[in-house]
């Protein structure tokens, strides 16, 4: 898989989940697209960073109570925003030659 359609599945995978997407498993997304995902102040908001983009600060999302709950559609909403904003500088950092 290249570079774009990793990013491309992704983004999919985060579009059609319809808020079923659980705190564990969009963790994994993020860290495969080379951001870094860290505990927040408060218990279950998490803090995104991404090394590779120097114009990017961060992100974040919250995880909600219980473990490894839903998220909710707002932050799913804000990360495919940010992710099409960067796109063409995740799939460089990645090492992908395929932008489109």
């Amino acid at each position: 898989m290249t570079e774009c359609e990793l990013f491309d599945t992704i983004v999919e995978q985060l579009r059609s989940s319809d808020a079923a997407i659980r705190c564990m498993d969009l963790t994994s997304k993020l860290e495969s697209l080379g951001f870094e995902v860290r505990n927040g102040k408060k218990s279950g908001h998490m803090i995104f960073v991404h090394q590779g983009i120097a114009s990017f600060t961060s992100g974040s999302y919250t995880c909600g109570h219980g473990r490894n709950s839903e998220i909710k559609p707002i932050y799913i909403k804000n990360i495919l925003k940010l992710l099409k904003r960067y796109k063409t500088e995740l799939i460089k950092y990645l090492g992908g030659e395929n932008e489109h």
